[in-house]
This record gives structure tokens, C-alpha cells and sequence, in this order.
């Protein structure tokens, strides 16, 4: 029986050591926080940069569809013949231009909705955010421009005859791109129109273009009050 109690005792010191918590490596204790620590919610300024990187994200997405687009009218222009070209070849020429342009106009237009739609979200974009923006607006911008001037030099053309109404839809896509971010982005249609400069016989034969039809529209105006006078007489 004394060997039986033995026997029993040496047992249970062997399960409770093998049931034991094992301890730390060279016996220190370990504390432990199991304390439940909740994500912080984004502070206004981490709104705004994510605001920022995505404005940039969908403005370098349009540039390089855009680009799609202004290649395939660059190529098309540079199998054009420097003389001798028929002019049913240069009506097929300006036809697929005018197709490409009217993509050009659609894909700028989707990128002014998503513009308004994101800076409505924040307050003005300063700092290294602000010129990458700009950087970006102006090279959309004179990738659009430059293409279309190569292909009026080359067609010996001018603008209205290239793109007929489209060029106003196109100038007003661009105008509003550049307002909607100048309301938040300090400066940006500034330079952009001091830039666009180099490109000055260009926007003055668009303007010339809108001359005609503005006064046209200011002469139906005056046209109003005079015959609404004459039937009050």
C-alpha cells in the first residue's frame, strides 16, 4: 500500500506539470495587451490627400486614353502627301479626325464629372499635390491641342472646316475642366491660358469662328424687346 501512495503522488506531479502553462524563455514573465484598440477615423487632411491621388489617378487615366486616340489622328496625318492629295481622300481624312475628336470630347467630359464630383469633398489643394495636378491638366490639354494644329498644318485647313461645331463642344469641355479646378487649385486656369499662348493664331481663329455666331445670338436678342414694342403699339 506505501508503494501504492508513492506510485499516486508521482503521477499527479507528473500530469499537473504537463497540464502547466510552459514558461517564457529564460523564465521572465511576458505581459501581454489584449486590450481592443478600434481603427482611428481618417482626419481631414488624410481626406484630402486620398481626394488628391484620386483626382491625379483619373486625370493621368484620360492622358493616356486620350493618347489612344491623338495617335491614331497622327498617324492617319502622317500618310498625307505633302502635295497631290485628292480631296475625297482629305474628306476621308477629316472624317476620321472628327471621329477621334468627338471620343477625345466624351472622355474629357466624363473626367469633369468625376473632378466635380471628388473636390466637392475638400476645401483647396496646395503644395506638391497642386503642381502635379497642374502638370497634368497641361499636358491633357496640349496633347489635344497640338494634335489638332498638326493636322490643320498638314490639311492646309483651318480649324472650323477640320471640326466644324465640334470645336466649340470640344472648347467647352476644357473650359469647364479648367474651371472646376481652379476653384480649388488656386492658378490653374491662369497658366494654363498664359501657356496657351504659343498656340495664340490657333485660339484666335476659334474666336473669330465665335464672333459671327455671337453676334448673331446678340442681334436675335435686340430683335426681342423691338418686336414685343411693336405689338404693345
Amino acid at each position: 500500500m506505501k508503494f501504492l501512495n508513492v506510485g499516486l503522488i508521482a503521477l499527479s506531479s507528473l500530469l499537473a506539470t504537463s497540464f502547466a502553462a510552459p514558461a517564457p524563455h529564460g523564465g521572465a514573465e511576458v505581459d501581454v495587451d489584449v486590450t481592443f484598440h478600434p481603427p482611428k477615423a481618417a482626419g481631414p487632411h488624410a481626406l484630402d490627400a486620398r481626394v488628391e491621388k484620386q483626382v491625379c489617378t483619373k486625370i493621368q487615366y484620360t492622358i493616356v486614353e486620350v493618347k489612344k486616340h491623338t495617335s491614331a489622328i497622327n498617324s492617319t496625318v502622317e500618310g498625307v502627301p505633302a502635295v497631290g492629295f485628292a480631296a475625297e481622300k482629305k474628306a476621308s481624312v477629316v472624317k476620321l479626325v472628327k471621329a477621334e475628336v468627338a471620343v477625345i470630347v466624351k472622355l474629357v467630359h466624363l473626367l469633369v464629372g468625376d473632378v466635380v464630383e471628388l473636390l466637392s469633398e475638400t476645401a483647396e489643394i496646395v503644395g506638391e499635390e497642386k503642381e502635379e495636378i497642374v502638370k497634368l491638366v497641361l499636358e491633357l490639354i496640349f496633347e489635344i491641342v497640338f494634335t489638332i494644329k498638326n493636322v490643320i498644318k498638314v490639311l492646309g485647313i483651318s480649324i472650323f472646316e477640320l471640326l466644324g461645331p465640334l470645336v466649340f463642344v470640344l472648347l467647352s469641355v476644357v473650359v469647364h475642366l479648367l474651371c472646376s479646378l481652379n476653384a480649388l487649385v488656386e492658378g490653374v486656369l491662369q497658366l494654363a491660358i498664359s501657356l496657351l499662348a504659343t498656340v495664340v493664331d490657333l485660339i484666335l481663329e476659334v474666336l473669330k469662328g465665335l464672333l459671327p455666331i455671337a453676334l448673331g445670338l446678340f442681334g436675335g436678342l435686340l430683335e426681342i424687346p423691338n418686336s414685343l414694342l411693336c405689338n404693345a403699339l
